[in-house]
C-alpha cells in the first residue's frame, strides 16, 4: 500500500472531514477547516496539488468555514454544496444555514457565483452536517436536518425538520448508470 503527501494545515485542528469525487478523469477533494474551506485536485487520487481556499470566480472568498462541504457530481458538471457567511445569516451559529449548491469550474477550482442556489432554506436552525447521494441518473439528493441549538430557532420557524433536497437533472447523469 502507499499514500500521497498529506494535505496539512498547520493550525489547531488542521483540515478534516474531506469530501472526494472523481470528475473528468481527475480527483477533487474539499476540506473543512475552522477558518475556511479548501479545495485540491489530483490526477491519481493519491497525490494532490497544494490546497487553496475556496473562492468565487470573482476572487472573493467563498465564506464557508467550520462545517462540511460536499460534492454533487454529474457527468456534465461538478457542483459544491456548502454553507457560508454573507447570506443574511449572522444569527445562525457558524453561518450554517441556508445550504447552497453551485457549479464549480474544475480547472480554476472556483465556485461560479451566478450558479449559486439555496437548496435547503434557513429557518432559524443550524444545518451543515449533511449528506449527498446519487439516487439514479435523473436525481441527486442532498439531505440534512435542522439542529435545534439556538434558543430562538423555533421563533424563526425551525422545528427540527429533516430535508431531502431533490436535484432533478435536465439531462441524465451518465455517472449513475
Amino acid at each position: 500500500m502507499e499514500h500521497g503527501e498529506p494535505l496539512r494545515h498547520d493550525v489547531p485542528r488542521g483540515v478534516y472531514e474531506p469530501s472526494i469525487t472523481r470528475f473528468g478523469g481527475r480527483y477533487y477533494i474539499t476540506l473543512r477547516n475552522d477558518e475556511r474551506g479548501y479545495v485540491s485536485v489530483s490526477d491519481d487520487g493519491l497525490n494532490y496539488a497544494p490546497k487553496k481556499p475556496w473562492t468565487f470566480d470573482d476572487g472573493q472568498e467563498l465564506g464557508s468555514y467550520n462545517t462540511q462541504q460536499h460534492w454533487v457530481t454529474h457527468s456534465d458538471g461538478l457542483y459544491l454544496s456548502y454553507t457560508r457567511k454573507g447570506a443574511n445569516n449572522d444569527h445562525i451559529m457558524r453561518h450554517r444555514a441556508p445550504l447552497f449548491l453551485a457549479k464549480v469550474d474544475p480547472e480554476r477550482l472556483v465556485v461560479l457565483r451566478e450558479t449559486e442556489r439555496i437548496i435547503i432554506p434557513e429557518r432559524g436552525a443550524m444545518l451543515g452536517n449533511f449528506g449527498v447521494v446519487t439516487v439514479n441518473a435523473d436525481e441527486t439528493w442532498v439531505t440534512d436536518g435542522e439542529g435545534m441549538y439556538a434558543k430562538d430557532a423555533m421563533e424563526r420557524g425551525a422545528n427540527g425538520r429533516v430535508y431531502a433536497a431533490r436535484i432533478r437533472w435536465s439531462k441524465p447523469n451518465a455517472l449513475a448508470e
